[in-house]
């Protein structure tokens, strides 16, 4: 009988029960926002970077690629590499910069950590006197 319910309840154009992919998705999952929105200022800041290495001749790296046969592989590479860094900068940053979830029962906040004290050092050890007698062996 339950599953002559489950059936029953069913409507496949309810819009609660639209597909998870696509740009409606994104419009209405705030975090996947957060994360394109910050994906992109990462990538616009990667494509100025890249910009003002090759602008400024940075290690010579400009040189370096227009002597190349194929300098699109090291702007490729460039940008590439540049893009994957800003970019998990940009949404990392955002991460950790999010409000902290106020679900929890601790008035107060935060993790307890122990504090770690040093320990205490001795004072510095002062030089006794010792009395020297001459050897035989010495000259």
């Amino acid at each position: 009988m339950s599953d002559d319910r489950r059936a029953r309840d069913f409507d496949p154009r309810h819009p609660d029960l639209a597909p998870a992919s696509g740009p409606r998705r994104l419009r209405d999952e705030p975090l996947l926002r957060l994360l394109a929105v910050n994906w992109l200022i990462g990538a616009g800041v990667a494509a100025a970077l890249a910009a003002v290495v090759l602008v400024t001749d940075t290690a010579h790296l400009r040189t370096l690629m227009m002597a190349s046969s194929e300098p699109w592989i090291g702007l490729i590479l460039l940008v590439f590499g540049f893009m994957v860094t800003m970019c998990s900068v940009a949404m990392g940053t955002a991460i950790m910069m999010l409000p902290r979830d106020d679900d929890d029962d601790d008035k107060h906040g935060g993790s307890k950590l122990e504090v770690l004290t040093l320990p205490q050092i001795a004072p510095p050890m002062t030089p006794a006197p010792v009395r020297v007698t001459p050897s035989r062996h010495r000259r």
